[in-house]
This record gives structure tokens, C-alpha cells and sequence, in this order.
């Protein structure tokens, strides 16, 4: 199964991606990141793609903000109708709205958002990854 996953373009993000990235590797995934700092003016194609994961983290208290570079990157990718994906976000207060608007910035591309996610910390990752490959049935 081929993974894309996108994420914001900090150190945090990069370090739980590449995290998420080595536990997928392990299920026998081929894996690609790409982050909010990717070339930009070029567009992505997700074809090749059989998973699109999309981890953020967020600011705001009450009303939770998505930083735009992300809602840009996910504008700047082609062939994403129809494509299944998953939504990851950092657990802080407010996290339940904040995967809420997460997926709906992805349904507005097209995606259909298969599973979401909650982190507290990289150790989840090998869970999750287990969860995520079972979303691709294998061919």
C-alpha cells in the first residue's frame, strides 16, 4: 500500500510524521511525506496514492484555528476526489472540534475521511498504524 502523508511543517509535526512513517514501513507500506514547506507553486498528485494522511496541530482555545499553509497544501494537491484518507491531530484542549474542522477542509477536497485520530504522543503510532493499514483491504 502507498501512504501520503501531510503535515504541518514544524519540528513537532516532522518528528511525529517520520514517526508514523517507520510504523507503517513495518506493515510493508511505502511511505512518502510531504510538508507545508514542499516546492511551492508545484502541484501534488495523490494518483499513486492508496492513503492520504493528514496531521496537523492547531491554536485557539474556543474556536480552534487550522494554520492556513495546511488548507493551502491540501488546495495545491490534484487527483484527491474520492481518495480514502485519515485526519490526525495533537490532543490539546478543544481537539474534538478541531479534527471535526480537519476533516471537513479534507472532505472539501473530495477526500473521504475513512478514520480520525487524537495523539498525545509518537508512542501511538504503532497502534495506529496497525488501525490504518486495515482501511486499504489488499489486492
Amino acid at each position: 500500500m502507498r501512504v501520503m502523508i501531510m503535515h504541518l511543517a514544524d519540528p513537532k509535526m516532522t518528528q511525529w510524521a517520520q514517526s508514523l512513517q517507520s510504523a507503517l514501513q513495518k506493515h510493508n507500506c511505502q511511505v512518502n511525506l510531504v510538508d507545508t514547506n514542499y516546492e511551492s507553486g508545484v502541484s501534488i498528485s495523490a494518483a499513486p496514492y492508496d492513503l492520504v494522511i493528514v496531521m496537523t496541530t492547531y491554536r485557539g482555545l474556543w474556536r480552534p484555528i487550522i494554520p492556513i499553509a495546511l488548507d493551502t497544501l491540501l488546495k495545491r494537491c490534484t487527483r484527491l476526489e474520492g481518495k480514502k484518507s485519515v485526519a490526525i491531530v495533537a490532543n490539546r484542549i478543544n481537539s474534538g472540534r478541531a479534527i471535526r474542522f480537519l476533516m471537513h477542509l479534507m472532505e472539501a477536497q473530495g477526500m473521504m475521511v475513512e478514520d480520525f485520530a487524537v495523539v498525545r504522543s509518537p508512542n501511538e503510532f504503532s497502534k495506529l498504524a496497525e488501525r490504518f493499514v486495515r482501511i486499504q483491504p489488499h489486492l
